[in-house]
């Protein structure tokens, strides 16, 4: 399934409708196993920390507003929100190594590659770390929702004592702030828009095939 010229979210969850279930899948076998559940949400903190840190080197600038800063604490918080939920699932303090994440490789392959094509992609813009900052920030966000809400209905539907309500609800605002600062630069519905999520959604997918092969092995070794 491919973007239409203008995505919407709805458009995101349509066009990744094949791997939803399979996103949910990896969720409930992990969600049932703690200790790896502790690295999963490990991992996740990770991510939110690449991303908390990535907005404090690119947008430290004298223009910097309160909407972007507001954001810069949010990721950040949610860093902490997960490693503090991994460290309580693993009852020890757990560390941003290999030994104590799922894929870690592919997880910083993800965001790293991605933040490079759309740097690649805006390079000749009049303010391409602002454009790179407003693209990234969207793409991801789209991710972000669509995952921790089908996160938050496993959670729920196995009893996992874990809320993301809060943390989804910053993630959506994020979401249309993005958007509506890229639209306030006409540049929302560019065709841009479509390919860096074609982009994402191909590293999502080298992504999760890694995070599969991970409950794979735990299965078999059980």
């Amino acid at each position: 399934m491919s973007f239409p010229a203008h995505p919407t979210y709805s458009d995101f969850e349509r066009t990744n409708r094949p791997y939803a279930s399979r996103l949910e899948a990896f969720l409930a076998s992990v969600s049932g196993d703690k200790a790896a559940h502790a690295r999963f949400l490990n991992t996740l903190s990770m991510m939110e920390h690449m991303g908390s840190r990535r907005i404090v080197m690119t947008q430290s600038t004298p223009a910097l507003g309160q909407e972007t800063l507001k954001h810069m604490a949010e990721e950040a918080r949610h860093a902490f929100f997960f490693k503090r939920q991994a460290d309580r699932f693993a009852s020890t303090s757990l560390e941003y190594d290999d030994a104590d994440m799922i894929a870690p490789a592919f997880a910083r392959m993800y965001f790293k590659r991605l933040e490079s094509f759309v740097v690649a992609d805006v390079k000749d813009e009049a303010e391409p770390r602002r454009m790179a900052y407003l693209y990234m920030s969207m793409i991801i966000e789209f991710r972000a929702v669509w995952a921790f809400s089908i996160y938050q209905s496993v959670l729920d539907a196995r009893g996992v004592p874990l809320s993301l309500k809060g943390l989804l609800a910053e993630e959506q605002g994020h979401l249309a702030e993005m958007k509506a600062n890229l639209e306030a630069l006409g540049a929302a519905g560019s065709e841009r828009v479509t390919r860096f999520l074609e982009k994402e959604q191909a590293l999502f997918v080298r992504l999760l095939e890694r995070l599969e092969s991970f409950t794979d092995k735990n299965a078999a070794a059980a």
